[in-house]
């Protein structure tokens, strides 16, 4: 096994050491080359070529908080981006330490978004998810209203008119019943003295009513009388008998 001496060790340690130091250097050094490289586009009025740059070095470094502050400057006063400028206003003011710059770097960000409201129609100056939001939930308001309107027009439909479901008014005093015999399945006769009328083709409880009451107002006291022989108001059959009270 091969043994080293202690002034070996050190030397090959320190030359270790001083490679290591001399790649960060190198680093360093090309990423600074870099940064002016964006600098100097940016100078020259090449604010997209700038903009390219900077994005490149931050892939390698994405917690250089100066880098952040300096493309968000880029986005917010050269290329008029308030959205992209926004974003790494915030990537450096999470990243910045100074409480002073923080604060600096708070009012560009206010600045931002209020540009941003100004770009936005007056109906949508809200903040943009909470827009999401109310529309989603007016959506689905509208579907609910729509259903309901459906289901009452339904409703609307199977239940009778007011008056039909309690047509037969109740009769005061005592009342005297007697027995009548009836065929099963044949209507009722009518009570002695009574009117009849028998249904013609067309005829409906209006044009019956307004015939003998000169008002198709009467055409409940009609139906509430030959409810017997009658499942709604609407089912007449012609040649059919019925009671005019």
């Amino acid at each position: 096994m091969l043994q080293l001496s202690r002034p070996t060790i050190v030397y090959l340690l320190g030359l270790t050491l001083f490679a290591g130091g001399c790649e960060r250097f190198s680093t360093a050094h090309d990423t600074e080359q870099e940064i002016q490289r964006a600098r100097k586009a940016a100078d020259a009025g090449d604010f997209r070529v700038a903009a390219t740059l900077y994005g490149k070095i931050l892939r390698k470094t994405p917690d250089s908080a100066r880098l952040h502050l300096e493309l968000g400057l880029l986005y917010d006063e050269k290329l008029g981006d308030p959205l992209a400028a926004l974003y790494h206003y915030r990537q450096n003011w999470e990243l910045e330490t100074n409480p002073a710059r923080r604060e600096a770097v708070q009012g560009y960000m206010e600045r931002v978004k209020l540009t941003l409201a100004a770009k936005l129609p007056a109906v949508n100056s809200a903040d943009p998810s909470e827009m999401l939001r109310l529309q989603t939930e007016k959506a689905a308001l509208m579907q609910e209203n729509a259903a309901l309107r459906l289901r009452l027009t339904e409703l609307e439909r199977a239940t009778p008119p007011v008056g039909e479901a309690s047509a037969i008014p109740p009769t005061p005093g005592p009342v005297l019943t007697q027995k009548v015999f009836v065929t099963v399945g044949a209507p009722p006769p009518p009570p002695a003295g009574a009117r009849t009328y028998v249904v013609q083709k067309s005829d409906t409880l209006y044009s019956i009513a307004k015939q003998f009451y000169g008002s198709p107002a009467g055409w409940e006291k009609i139906y509430a009388a030959n409810r017997a022989v009658l499942p709604n108001k609407d089912q007449l059959r012609v040649g059919q008998q019925l009671v005019i009270p």
